[in-house]
Parts: structure tokens; sequence; C-alpha cells
């Protein structure tokens, strides 16, 4: 016998099982719901009123975006980002003072040069004794002290301002004398040339100095023009002059080398006067030629060798050179270029046509070299003075190798087998403690005739020495 109210209590049991089932999975789908329309934002997507198990699952958005910025630096890249930067602005800033320094110089010597000039006065001019010397009595002629006259050489500051400056280097195995900072200065009111010298002691005390005095000087039986002033071209001097050194008195001419010119103040100069640009005779032109085309044949045959072959010349040149004033036999120098650079008897003569007879019996070798091998241009050569004057910024004329090694990084020169270590070429032949400045620029002759590209060439010398 079963109790009717126990019975009644049991179907309500199972009939409310279910319906709780049910309840608690709406619940769980609501709560579901609730948390997607949470994250929904997080994700970069709208999720629809709806319930999620109608949604298919997929793959949220990319972060990529075509014009998003670059992401954060990290330390170690600002921190490299920043020394990149730093070492710009310090370049940029060197230069720039550079050339402010430059710049002050060159003022400095034009002051000092037409300070020189117009102090001259109208009192010193022998003119005015010779004026009136034999039209005058001895009571009414006029001296020195009358300076009321002016001669017609009196100068004035516009006359001396049709100028034209250059800068030039001195051509010489001599650190001392190649180092040397030339300014000139052609006026074209008279063709006449004058040569100053910038010198520095120290950083605060320097003294301009005329080195060539103001006057005419001849080239191939004429007076200098304005059209041979130019880049490269060469004006040659007598030594026997009040400034110049024992060491360059010793030779019968002085070279300059004209670095740089003021084109502008040329054009402007040429245009005044007239005159147009100087042209070679045909003879000139021949030569030019006859000396080019020795130049490239020997350079040809140089390749691969040039620097040990050109610093075993200069040091065998040398030691022919007992008198110490650069000039030895015609058969000694002949003997020598035969051997060392492969030279024919035929270019030999060729050369020394040209160039050997200016010095009577003996020849300048070192000129006689330069024409025979050639010379790096004056891009190159204005680098390689610069790394010589900071490894001698005394101008003693010749290196330590103790300061050789201090400053000398030898990793960029490896990357061709033609290209020789410094030290290891100065150390190949004989035990040495100085490196001379012919030395020095015959390893870097040798290593401009290895390299074409002007760049390649300043970027190996700013490399090796950190200029």
């Amino acid at each position: 016998y079963v109790n009717g109210s126990v019975i009644a209590s049991a179907l309500l049991f199972f009939h409310r099982v279910p319906m709780l089932q049910l309840e608690r999975l709406v619940d769980r789908e609501v709560e579901q719901q609730n948390m997607s329309e949470r994250n929904a934002p997080l994700l970069g997507c709208q999720m629809p009123p709806q319930s999620c198990r109608s949604q298919p699952l997929s793959r949220p958005p990319s972060n990529h975006k075509p014009n998003m910025p670059p992401p954060p630096l990290t330390p170690y890249s600002d921190e490299l980002h920043q020394t990149q930067t730093n070492t710009i602005h310090t370049r940029s800033g060197k230069l720039e003072a550079e050339g402010l320094t430059a710049e002050k110089r060159k003022q400095a010597v034009i002051e000092q040069m037409m300070v020189d000039q117009l102090s001259r006065a109208v009192i010193s001019d022998p003119e005015q004794n010779a004026a009136n010397q034999f039209s005058a009595s001895a009571r009414h002629r006029r001296t020195l002290h009358h300076t009321m006259v002016k001669t017609h050489k009196s100068l004035t500051e516009n006359r001396l301002s049709h100028k034209l400056c250059f800068h030039a280097r001195i051509l010489s195995r001599c650190g001392r004398e190649a180092c040397r900072e030339l300014t000139g200065f052609f006026f074209a009111c008279d063709q006449t040339l004058t040569v100053y010298e910038y010198r520095s002691f120290g950083k605060n005390r320097c003294s301009v100095l005329p080195f060539i005095a103001r006057g005419v000087y001849r080239t191939r039986g004429r007076p200098y023009c304005l059209a041979d002033i130019s880049q490269g071209a060469d004006l040659r001097f007598s030594t026997d002059m009040p400034h110049m050194s024992e060491s360059l008195r010793q030779r019968p001419s002085l070279t300059l080398r004209v670095t740089e010119v003021d084109e502008e103040a040329k054009r402007t100069l040429l245009a005044q006067s007239g005159e147009s640009e100087h042209c070679l005779s045909e003879e000139g032109i021949n030569d030019e030629k006859t000396l080019r085309a020795v130049q490239v044949a020997v350079r040809d045959r140089l390749k691969g060798h040039a620097i040990t072959a050109l610093i075993s010349l200069g040091r065998r040149l040398k030691s022919l050179d007992l008198m110490k004033n650069g000039l030895i036999g015609k058969v000694e120098l002949r003997d020598c270029l035969m051997e060392e650079l492969s030279l024919s008897q035929q270019d030999f003569d060729a050369v020394y046509r040209i160039v050997g007879q200016q010095g009577g019996p003996l020849v300048d070798y070192a000129e006689m070299m330069r024409v025979v091998t050639g010379e790096m241009n004056e891009i190159r050569k204005a680098i390689f003075i610069k790394v010589y004057v900071k490894l001698d910024p005394n101008k003693s004329g010749c290196i330590s190798l103790i300061d050789i090694k201090k400053f000398y990084s030898a990793k960029v020169e490896h990357d061709v087998e033609a290209k020789i270590d410094i030290l290891t070429c100065m150390r190949s032949t004989e035990r040495v403690t100085y490196v001379s400045y012919a030395e020095f620029e015959d390893y870097y002759e040798g290593l401009s005739i290895e390299i074409y590209s002007d760049q390649e060439y300043i970027n190996i010398l700013k490399s090796s020495w950190s200029i």
C-alpha cells in the first residue's frame, strides 16, 4: 500500500528535474554572452547580441597596419642611434671649425700683405731723388724728405684690391719645406706677385712673414701672367732671395705647386684685363704628351708592387746623394730608373731632354722621379699632408715609429694584396726608429698608384689615421 501523498511528491520531483537542468543551461549561456560582450573591445570586434553557440569561432584581426609608426626603440637601439647622431654632429662641427680656422688664417695673411705693401710710403721711392736731379740746383733739389710728390709707382688700396689669391706648397722631399703653408698674390695692375708664409706657434700665437718678395718673375722668357696661376701649375723661382732657408739655397731653383685658386676672382680679372687663357706651343704640347705616355707605361708596370718599388727607388737615390742637396749625376740616375722601374733608354733620354738639362751636369732626382712615376692629385695630397702634420706637428721632417704604432690602424689596407702595412714595409729591410717624410710620401704615392678612386684613397687614410 502506497500513500497517495508520497506518490504525488515523487511525481512532482521527477517533473522538476528537467526544468532545473534547463534553467542552469540558460544561465550558463547568459553568462558566456556577457563575458564575450565585455571582451569584444579588446579583440577589436563587436559581438552581436545573441548566443555564442550560433557564432562560429573566428581568428582575431591582424595587428599589421600600413601606416603604423615604428616600434618603440629598445635601450640598446636607442643608445646606438644616439651615438651615431653624436658622431655626425661631432664631424660636422669639426669640419666647420676647420673651415673657420682656414678662413681666419687667410684673412690674417691678406691683412699683413696689405699692411706691408701700403706701408711703403712715397718717401722710400728712389724716383723722388732721380726725378729732378739734373733740372734743379743743389739748393732746390728735392730729397727723400719731400713727400708731397706722388710717383707713378705708388700703390693704393684700390689698386692692390685687383689681385688673385692662391695657395701653394713647395715641391720637396724634406718635411720641413713640404709642409709650409704658403699663400700667394698676383696683382693684375703691374703683373707682379708675392708669396707669404703663415706660421703658427701653438694655439694662440701665429706669424705671417713674406716668403717671396713682390716683383716681376719670368718663366720661359716672359713674365708670369694670370693664366699661369691655375691649380696644379708649377711656379719656378731662383733660390737667391733674402727669405730662403739654407736648405733651399743649395738647390738651383725653387718650385711651388699651386694647390688652390680663387677661380671666381680669376675669371673677373681675366675679363677686366682682356687676357686670354695661356696656350702651350706645339713643342710644349708634344713634351706634355711624351711625359704623359712615359708615366702611363711606368704606372702600369708598377701595378701590384708600386709601394715596395717606390720606397726602394727613393732609398737608393738618397744613398747616392752624397752632398745632401738633392742632386746626383745623370748616369747614376739613369741606372737607378732603368733597374728599379724598368725604364727604357729611349724613355729616359726623352724625359731628360725635357726636364734634366735645366740643372747642368747634376740632376734633381726628386723632380725626375715625380716626372717619371707621376704624382697623386692635389685632393689626395691635401689629405696626405694632413696625416703627416698630425704625426709630425713640429714639422721636424721625420716621424717616430712609436707615434706610427700609436695612431695607425691597418684593418682597412689589408683588403687588397698589393696594399702592404706601413709598419711591415718600413721594417722589411732595416731596423729603423724614425721614418722620414720622403719614405712616408713614397709609401702613399705607391698606394695612390694601386687605388683608382679618390674617395677610396681618402677613406683609407681617414680610417687608418682617425682624421
